[in-house]
């Protein structure tokens, strides 16, 4: 069982780093602190992909300055579903 396991962990990790190097832009939603993706925001920015960072302000929670703090990245705070698609469209458009 835990050899199976491995075995899917690994497919996993070859299918997000492919993922990865294939995008051209890479969008993230980090109002919820997770390993997994910082990771894979960390390579992104390593293989000199545009990062968009979205992220919401919940029950006083901010977000990492790890994130915020890197001039790289563009981070934006929103409220609401429409909110996020205007700063998506926004992205995309200034990478044109």
């Amino acid at each position: 069982e835990i050899g199976e396991r491995d075995c899917l962990d690994t497919i996993i990790y070859d299918r997000d780093m492919t993922w990865l190097q294939s995008s051209d832009v890479i969008i993230a939603e980090v109002t919820v602190p997770s390993l997994g993706v910082g990771y894979e925001i960390g390579i992104a920015e390593k293989l000199n992909k545009p990062i968009l960072c979205l992220y919401r302000s919940v029950g006083g929670k901010q977000l990492s300055a790890m994130i915020k703090g890197n001039q790289t990245f563009t981070c934006c705070n929103y409220g609401d579903l429409e909110e996020a698609k205007l700063y998506i469209n926004d992205f995309l458009q200034n990478l044109i």
